[in-house]
Parts: C-alpha cells; sequence; structure tokens
C-alpha cells in the first residue's frame, strides 16, 4: 500500500522550509537547483523502484519556503544543515542536482559520518564557468529573468530571487567551485556523479567553451580522486526532465550497491 505523502514546515531562523516526504527504509534527502523547486524530482521519484523514504523540500525564496533578504550560498547550506538536523534521521543518501549537488559535497565534507553516500547530477565539478562577471550580471538582468518566475508558479516551480541576487548566487557559486577538490578529500561515503556532456547547452561559443570546462573539470576530478564513480549522458543540464529512468535506474544501482555494502574501490568512468 502506497504510504500517504506528508507535507510540512521545518524552520531555519526567519525562513520555514517547505517539506514533502513519502514512504519506509533508506531516507533519500533531494536538494534542489537553484531556480528549482520539489517539482524537479517528480519523474526521478516516479521511477525508482527500491523502498525509501523520500524526502524533498524547497531552499529559501523557492517554491512553498518563505522569502529570506539573506540568498548567500551560505545561507542556502545553513537551509540543508536545518534539513539534515531535523528531518534526515541516520545517515540518508544525498541526491543533489546543480547547486543542490555542490551544497551535498560540503555539507559532507564537514559533516563527517553524517551521510551514507552521494549521488551528485550536473554539479560539484571543480571548474569556474564565469569568466566576465558583469557578463553574467548583464544576461541574468533581462525581461525574461523578471518574468519567468512569475510564469514558472503556474508549473510549481517558481522562485522569489532578483536577477541580480540570482547573479550573485551562481557567481559565488562557481567561485567557491574552484575549493571543490580539497572538499572531495574530506568526504567519508561513496560518491556517483551523472554530468550531462551538453551542460551549457548545445549551440553557440559560450555553450561550446563551457561545455569543454566542465568535461575538463570532471576529467581532473576523476583524475584526482580516482575512487570516484563519474558517468556522462549525452545531454543538456535538464538531467532530472531530460533522464529520469536513467537517473533512477543509475539512483537505484547506488543504493543497492551501498546497502549490500559493497566497497567503491575502482573508479567506474562511463559516457
Amino acid at each position: 500500500m502506497k504510504t500517504p505523502r506528508k507535507h510540512y514546515k521545518v524552520p531555519n531562523g526567519e525562513v520555514q522550509l517547505a517539506v514533502s516526504e513519502t514512504g519506509q527504509g533508506q531516507t533519500l534527502l533531494f536538494f534542489n537547483g537553484g531556480g528549482a523547486t520539489q517539482v524537479s524530482w517528480k519523474r526521478i521519484i516516479g521511477e525508482l523502484r527500491g523502498q525509501y523514504r523520500l524526502v524533498t523540500f524547497d531552499f529559501r525564496n523557492h517554491g512553498k519556503t518563505t522569502t529570506s533578504h539573506n540568498t548567500s550560498l551560505e545561507s542556502f547550506l545553513t537551509d540543508a544543515e536545518a534539513m539534515m538536523d531535523k528531518v534526515a534521521l541516520d545517515r540518508p543518501i544525498l541526491v543533489g542536482w546543480s547547486l543542490g549537488a555542490d551544497l551535498a559535497v560540503w555539507y559532507a565534507a564537514s559533516h563527517p559520518g553524517k551521510v551514507a553516500g552521494l549521488f551528485l547530477i550536473d554539479g560539484a565539478v571543480p571548474v569556474n564557468l564565469v569568466s566576465d562577471p558583469l557578463d553574467v550580471r548583464r544576461r541574468l538582468n533581462t525581461p525574461v529573468m523578471r518574468i519567468g518566475p512569475l510564469l514558472l508558479y503556474l508549473v510549481g516551480m517558481g522562485y522569489r530571487l532578483t536577477p541580480d541576487e540570482y547573479a550573485t548566487l551562481t557567481i559565488e557559486l562557481n567561485r567557491r567551485r574552484e575549493q571543490l577538490l580539497s572538499a572531495y578529500e574530506k568526504l567519508d561515503c561513496p560518491v556517483e556523479l551523472v554530468l550531462a556532456a551538453k551542460t551549457a547547452g548545445e549551440k553557440g561559443a559560450r555553450a561550446e567553451r563551457n561545455n569543454a570546462l566542465w568535461r575538463a573539470g570532471g576529467e581532473q576530478l576523476a583524475s584526482v580522486h580516482p575512487m570516484l564513480s563519474i558517468q556522462w549522458l549525452d545531454n543538456t543540464h535538464l538531467l532530472p526532465f531530460k533522464e529520469p529512468i536513467k537517473l533512477a535506474r543509475s539512483l537505484d544501482e547506488f543504493v543497492g550497491r551501498i546497502q549490500a555494502g559493497v566497497t567503491f574501490d575502482a573508479q567506474r568512468i562511463r559516457s
């Protein structure tokens, strides 16, 4: 019989985090990407075959979570910490996409013994894709970026970040990625990354440049940390929407290996 879905709020200072959970078993806690909400995981969750306690939530200024004037990367990390402290229970597996993948790595690196595994989707690669911060601000300060979040509310994907706040978060995230290799050094749990070969899109010089940098960053990560499992998919950054079946199968297999006590002692790189 299907377990009813529960919806509730978790406080983190001035913010009330909107949480949904269902199921029983190993806890999978999902960390959304920037500008995305819990809805991002709907198709992946629908394809999972294991018995899990599935927990999703919205970060500050996203979805049904309340708004804060503090939208720094560190503030998002405190949201993740609040979920771990008050909801996750014993050693969850963290599933993170984009910004959420980075937050999962930073959390696990600073909280040894708290996480059973990290399943990271097209994020947490040690490369800074922002070569010109002013250009990022110009490209994000457009009518589409101002109106887009309002339109996304129609499909449950709204967020409340101004173009400048979104740009600042993007720039800060990329700067922190330059330090990720040291964070991976501190991890004490299995890690699997599923990366998009066309993360920046398929057309244009900027996309070509950033895709090449992303690939190089992934290969550097694999070289420095050969214990990691890395899978490349020939798709764009929107993997949770475009590849839900592949992601769900990979996640089921990853959890199964952890539960079976399989030693993650060899790098596996697949394209």
